[in-house]
């Protein structure tokens, strides 16, 4: 991403309903699935905004690309992360109990590629943990602005994950509840030729808050009552998916 993206990100993270409400999400669902104190590593970790709580849980590391959000992680507190791409995570020590990929293999050219690389430094049994925007006709102005190479659906994102050596366990939409009226502002901004808005700035509180509070509600629904469920479609695509063993 831009190195205006990562400071824009930085600069919001703990006030953008989008934000506060995802980890919220990742948090709830990667302590469903992993005991405390697990290896958890996050690729492409960004400027550490889920790390930061992800380390109350668990042995948290990260590896991201890009120098300036090493350093923003670095300033969190964050020693564990390295400086790496998703096709080389030497830089940090496995095996892991859990890999997350949050929003990362749409800005990849080998997505598989990249799978194939945390299969490999995960433990026998570990989990991979992806997240990624949903449905190719919402692709908008947003997508090129992030660099993204694709948006997914169930059906290719349950693909990918198989041919990189995992089996998925839980593989749902989410951001479910706001997918309507997004999705018709998409649409609509299409056909009178008005690209979606790629302004990162924080709403206002009257509609922030209130965002914030319908978005994270959902995972509830997600791995509530010990259980996991799915969404029939959202916004973005969650999978959590498990090294098969060698045979």
């Amino acid at each position: 991403m831009d190195r205006s993206v990562y400071l824009a990100m930085h600069a919001m993270e703990r006030s953008h309903w989008w934000f506060v409400a995802r980890r919220e999400i990742l948090l709830r669902v990667t302590g469903h699935f992993l005991r405390p104190g697990a290896r958890l590593l996050d690729v492409g970790c960004g400027t550490g905004f889920f790390l930061e709580a992800a380390r109350e849980r668990f042995d948290a590391w990260g590896v991201d690309m890009s120098p300036l959000a090493v350093s923003m992680c670095h300033e969190r507190g964050l020693t564990q992360v390295a400086e790496g791409s998703a096709y080389d995570l030497t830089g940090v020590a496995g095996p892991f109990d859990g890999a997350c990929f949050f929003d990362v293999i749409e800005h990849l050219d080998d997505d598989l590629g990249a799978l194939r690389t945390a299969h490999a430094a995960l433990a026998d049994d570990g989990l991979v943990f992806v997240t990624v925007p949903a449905f190719q006709f919402l692709w908008s102005r947003h997508d090129e602005i992030h660099h993204h190479r694709r948006r997914y659906d169930r059906a290719r994102l349950g693909r990918v994950l198989r041919e990189a050596g995992f089996d998925p366990v839980h593989l749902t939409y989410f951001n479910f509840a706001l997918f309507p009226a997004a999705a018709l502002a998409r649409l609509v901004g299409r056909l009178v030729g008005r690209s979606a808005s790629t302004d990162l700035a924080t709403p206002a509180a009257p509609l922030n808050v209130p965002m914030r509070r319908v978005f994270e509600a959902e995972k509830h629904w997600l791995v509530g009552r010990g259980r996991a469920r799915r969404f029939p479609f959202g916004l973005s695509l969650l999978a959590v998916a498990r090294k098969r063993p060698a045979a």
